[in-house]
């Protein structure tokens, strides 16, 4: 038995390896990928000379057939990992939340004496659960900065059109001369449209990729001028104006929630806190009493209790303006 068990950790050892050596260099390669198209794309374009360089991108990001279903079928993480500028394909998420979760699998089999089940339940939330809030945190990141330069990126486009350049020149400006992420976005807008899209069509993509309620308004005032003509820049600088009016309120109004948002924090720590603290000090105090039904009652009700108050809390501090 013994040496049955120690030819199951030399293959697990091996197969750990073998798939952390493999996810790493599609990690680094799609990262080193991702980086040079999004980050120096027009650095990228005087040097191949390709104007629609972004369909590549855009190619290379979806992945191949498997990453496509992926996608298909949960196309909220394929806009995570746009947006925070991972380079990963689908797949490649999955792939990499795999070999963590095998390698905290192996780990907390060797550290622990938890049964098997409920070392894989653990090593699946966490393998899963933290790549996940790594990416999810980036996105919200970029989607942050987005929508910060969205309003530079207006009045950009109102002066090109002041000066009497076409909208098209005016939206190849913001992808020239604005940082990313809103340059590199306007920038495969244009790539699309040269490659042959409608206008408003490339500019509704920028808006699945990063969903913004101003960045509609913004594309619905170009489609409207398109289709009946009026003062475009009037328009635009009144939209521009509004905008910052609203971050400005909402700045405001998330300073004036702050101490209900640290409520939460400390309300929905606190508990894990005393339970770690507690086993630490008396480590079968839970699992003493486990299989009684009153404890299972006893922890499901706080349970359920607690979820509804961090819901509560939650919907009192976060005010949409």
């Amino acid at each position: 038995m013994g040496s049955y068990t120690l030819y199951i950790i030399y293959a697990l050892i091996f197969m750990t390896v073998l798939l952390l050596v493999e996810g790493l260099y599609f990690l680094t390669s799609a990262k080193t990928r991702t980086d040079e198209a999004a980050n120096k794309r027009m650095k990228l374009i005087k040097k191949t000379g390709d104007e629609t360089i972004g369909i590549m991108l855009l190619r290379s990001q979806s992945g191949g057939k498997f990453s496509k279903q992926l996608g298909r079928y949960m196309p909220q993480i394929q806009k995570t990992l746009w947006a925070a500028n991972s380079g990963l394909t689908p797949s490649g998420f999955f792939m990499l939340c795999g070999i963590i979760t095998f390698m905290l699998f192996f780990l907390i089999s060797l550290a622990s004496t938890l049964g098997t089940f409920s070392t894989f339940l653990l090593s699946l939330i966490f393998g899963f659960g933290l790549p996940y809030m790594w990416v999810k945190s980036k996105a919200k990141k970029r989607h942050k900065l987005f929508s910060e330069q969205l309003c530079p990126a207006i009045d950009l486009v109102a002066r090109g059109l002041q000066a009497g350049h076409p909208a098209s020149v005016a939206l190849e400006m913001v992808s020239k001369e604005m940082p990313d992420p809103i340059g590199t976005e306007f920038g495969l807008a244009i790539d699309e449209i040269n490659y042959g899209l409608d206008r408003n069509k490339a500019l509704m993509n920028i808006s699945e990729r990063f969903p913004n309620d101003d960045l509609s308004f913004f594309i619905s005032a170009l489609e409207v001028q398109k289709e009946t003509g009026g003062n475009l820049v009037h328009v635009l600088n009144n939209l521009s104006d509004i905008i910052r009016t609203r971050r400005a309120m909402l700045k405001k109004v998330w300073a004036l929630s702050a101490e209900g948002r640290v409520t939460a924090y400390v309300v929905g720590i606190l508990p894990f806190v005393i339970m770690v603290i507690i086993t630490l000090m008396n480590p079968g105090y839970y699992t003493e009493y486990s299989d009684d039904m009153f404890f299972i009652i006893g922890m499901i009700v706080p349970a359920v209790l607690y979820v509804l108050g961090m819901y509560w809390i939650w919907k009192m501090v976060k005010i949409r303006i």
